[in-house]
């Protein structure tokens, strides 16, 4: 009864972070996807940041979530016998669908980024939402679950979810950094990216096998 329980919170919060999704996309929608007070408010906070220092960290961490940089990672995981049916596989399949929610919705609402004199990293595209943003929510996030789930080694388990962690909380701030974002395209790309990631470990928690390291 508790694993049915904990199966119905994943349906429960992937619903939820999709209304959230929802009611950002009404408000820049209704704003006529002109940026919205929070959103000039956060610009300027964000752009007031910017430090010699902490700009090669906030640019390495932007690209980590790049369309090149998650191609590379599922192949690889998918090429990897022993990560492929139970890392690989699901990441991908997840990622695409993740990818197809977000695409269709920049060209829906066709969103101007922010003026490129902001831009310390070189982007083109539309901004609602955040690809980068959902993106980093929902592979690395996927990939702190698959390894709490599987990974049999302790230290390594702790590095790989501390890594995964940290790009989950930093990717989407970066993109406010850089200048390529505002700050509603940052939370609706989250909100898609934990709709999405919940979904998922339904599913896996539904009908994946019992646990098994690799």
């Amino acid at each position: 009864m508790k694993k049915q329980n904990s199966k119905t919170i994943y349906l429960g919060l992937s619903a939820g972070f999709a209304l959230l999704a929802a009611l950002i996309t009404y408000l820049v929608g209704a704003n006529d996807t002109l940026p919205l007070g929070i959103d000039l408010t956060l610009q300027q906070a964000f752009i007031n940041m910017r430090v010699d220092i902490l700009t090669p960290f906030m640019k390495v961490v932007t690209h980590s979530t790049d369309t090149i940089t998650i191609v590379i990672l599922c192949a690889v995981l998918v090429l990897v016998p022993m990560t492929r049916l139970k890392v690989g596989l699901p990441l991908t399949a997840a990622a695409l669908i993740n990818m197809g929610i977000y695409k269709a919705m920049k060209h829906i609402f066709l969103r101007a980024r922010p003026d490129v004199v902001y831009h310390l990293v070189e982007q083109g595209g539309y901004a609602f939402p955040s690809g980068h943003s959902a993106t980093s929510m929902l592979v690395y996030g996927l990939l702190f679950y698959l390894i709490g789930k599987y990974c049999n080694n302790q230290k390594l388990k702790v590095l790989l979810q501390a890594i995964c962690g940290i790009l989950v909380l930093t990717v989407g701030p970066s993109r406010l950094y850089v200048g390529v974002h505002w700050a509603t395209d940052v939370m609706a790309g989250w909100c898609v990216g934990a709709a999405v990631l919940m979904a998922t470990v339904y599913i896996i928690e539904r009908f994946g096998k019992k646990n098994e390291s690799i």
